[in-house]
């Protein structure tokens, strides 16, 4: 659905809970598999958990937009926020003594996320242009990464400090923020058609996608197990927090510059150059996990991985989103199928890998090399007719 309003305030409404999302989340996200292991959860628990998580997204992913259909989709979002307040608080309160958790917070996570992303997807799509999807994408990435530029380092030195219950305490907090922006939309709906025939015809139209898809989010929930990793080797809160910061402020810079580029040079050769330059990023992981594991040239690796990530995601992502158009939330919730198992062949093969894990940094930059290949072309089919 394409809104007549798109250069003004809607889609600014959903930059603005984009951002307070990000802005709250980014105090606690990459410190979750932190506090997982300083509980005395091994790596292979802390991968088991992401597997549980992102095999729940998925299937709530389903149940979000069957729900939408009836009560809208900034009303998931409040459904959301009591499945957040939910988790947080088991987190914190109940994992270290009860640990039966381990196997149920993660559910709550892949729920949360569910109600949260399925409704951000949809109205990003709706609210946005095709010929201006590029610089759209940008500020996408952009403006979130503006606010929370500081968080993971500001988050590490609040967990050091006061602990981990004061870091989820305070983001917590700013998370009953986020859904504000977006109350004006309540009206929007889905109209989503549970049947195997839609199903089966969504697939036919969107196979291309199928396979990027799958490699695209391996690649990029790998960086979960990279800062997993790097903790592993340096022990140490205060790093972790610094090399999130340098993701942040290397996003910034990179995704705006990128974004205005993609909707004026060939957005194919220049996904093909992100391609390239994301297989050499992790191939430089390698090299550094295996040999030289220390602090500054993890920091060299970061500005490096976040550059690559960023020149291949805002010319795909305007592709995607641009397919997303004509089908609306059957095609959302179709992309979940490839990219729940992108993420689990990925945190599956960090299991059986935990005692060589820049192994698999070498194995991710190899299977990228898949789009060094394809026909990118193939990817961003025309659109006729807008979604009505």
């Amino acid at each position: 659905m394409e809104n007549k309003d798109i250069a003004g305030s809607n889609f600014n409404k959903i930059l603005q809970m984009m951002s307070l999302n990000s802005f709250a989340m980014s105090f606690v996200s990459v410190f979750i598999p932190i506090y997982l292991l300083k509980l005395g959860y091994s790596f292979q628990m802390v991968m088991l958990w992401m597997v549980i998580q992102h095999s729940t997204l998925l299937i709530f992913s389903f149940i979000t937009v069957y729900i939408s259909n009836n009560i809208g989709l900034v009303r998931c979002l409040h459904i959301r926020f009591v499945l957040l307040l939910t988790y947080f608080s088991l987190l914190l309160f109940g994992l270290k003594d009860i640990h039966i958790l381990i196997y149920i917070i993660p559910i709550l996570i892949g729920a949360e996320e569910a109600f949260y992303w399925m409704p951000l997807n949809i109205l990003f799509v709706r609210n946005t242009k095709a010929k201006d999807m590029g610089n759209s994408m940008s500020k996408f990435f952009v403006v979130p990464s503006i606010l929370k530029i500081a968080s993971p380092l500001i988050g590490a030195f609040i967990a050091i400090h006061f602990g981990f219950v004061a870091l989820f305490a305070f983001a917590m907090f700013l998370l009953l923020f986020v859904f504000i922006p977006v109350l004006p939309l309540q009206s929007e709906k889905t109209n989503f058609i549970f049947s195997f025939e839609k199903i089966l015809e969504l697939f036919r139209n969107n196979k291309q996608y199928f396979i990027p898809e799958v490699i695209d989010n391996l690649t990029e929930d790998a960086m979960v197990v990279l800062s997993i990793f790097i903790y592993l080797k340096l022990m140490s809160t205060l790093q972790i927090g610094i090399i999130g910061t340098i993701t942040s402020a290397a996003s910034l810079i990179f995704t705006f510059m990128i974004g205005k580029l993609t909707d004026k040079w060939n957005k194919y050769k220049l996904l093909k150059i992100g391609a390239v330059l994301v297989s050499l990023a992790w191939f430089v992981n390698f090299i550094i996990g295996k040999f030289h594991p220390y602090q500054w040239p993890f920091y060299v690796a970061t500005i490096f991985i976040e550059l690559a990530l960023t020149v291949f995601l805002v010319p795909y992502s305007s592709m995607l989103y641009n397919q997303a158009r004509k089908d609306d939330a059957q095609f959302i919730i179709l992309r979940e199928v490839p990219v729940v198992l992108g993420r689990i062949i990925l945190y599956g093969s960090a299991l059986l890998l935990y005692n060589h894990l820049p192994i698999l940094f070498i194995l991710i930059g190899l299977i990228f090399s898949y789009f060094w290949f394809l026909d990118t072309r193939k990817l961003n089919q025309e659109l006729s007719t807008p979604i009505l």
